[in-house]
């Protein structure tokens, strides 16, 4: 039974996900602003004692890691020229340097054959009028996660990026798309298959974006990593 650890798990996509890993028979425990439930786990990623106080508690009940979800963020629109300083260094602490802060933390304790499952957005690829904020954050997301695979694969960890479509959570306002039940088991069922790629449309409208864009699922960029440094995102077989 793998342990997973998720990120702003209480809510949209991230309490999906959770329900979704349950269902799959997985150990899921819940990071959080607030404790809600049993296996929920107190956690801010903009605060490194948190992060590691929340992946020690995980690792004192069950050992340690097998999966970790970076599913906290948050949204800032608006004209790229009429943001709020500070609102826009939030946006970026939490979506990027989170998702830094609970990796650098949770690393350690990852078992071989691990996996680290960024959620980015199709906002990580193409940058929308009154999105740049967040498509920043994502931006910057998917580059860091590049250089993390190659990194983490001697220790025998994966990491995946999955890039939604519209998912009706109510996150930055959307309301319709694909359920986020339907969303999260399709990111599950990619997290247990062995050969997922890199890079992962989740929906129909993601998919069509990929394709319009011709986005490289991380065959080329691997490629080209490997020729000028000798790195391998392949992590090594577990034994």
């Amino acid at each position: 039974m793998p342990t997973v650890l998720i990120s702003g798990a209480t809510r949209g996509l991230g309490l999906a996900l959770a329900g979704a890993f349950r269902g799959a028979g997985a150990s899921v425990f819940s990071g959080a602003r607030g404790m809600v439930g049993a296996k929920d786990v107190e956690l801010n990623v903009r605060s490194i004692p948190s992060c590691e106080d929340a992946v020690r508690r995980v690792v004192a009940t069950d050992g340690g890691i097998d999966i970790l979800v970076n599913n906290a963020g948050v949204h800032l629109g608006g004209p790229v020229a009429s943001l709020d300083q500070d609102a826009f260094k939030e946006t970026l602490d939490v979506n990027l340097l989170g998702a830094w802060r609970l990796t650098k933390a949770a690393v350690p304790h990852m078992r071989r054959g691990g996996t680290i499952a960024m959620i980015s957005s199709l906002s990580g690829l193409v940058g929308l009028p009154d999105d740049g904020a967040y498509a920043a954050s994502k931006f910057a997301l998917e580059g860091l996660s590049q250089s993390l695979a190659a990194e983490v694969a001697p220790l025998g960890l994966r990491v995946l990026l999955f890039e939604p479509g519209r998912v009706a959570t109510e996150f930055a306002g959307v309301t319709d798309g694909l359920a986020p039940d339907i969303a999260a088991r399709d990111i599950v069922d990619a997290i247990q298959r062995r050969d997922t790629p890199f890079r992962n449309p989740i929906g129909a409208d993601a998919v069509r974006v990929f394709e319009a864009l011709g986005v490289d699922r991380g065959e080329r960029s691997e490629a080209l990593v490997r020729a000028v440094t000798g790195c391998d995102w392949q992590p090594q077989p577990v034994l």
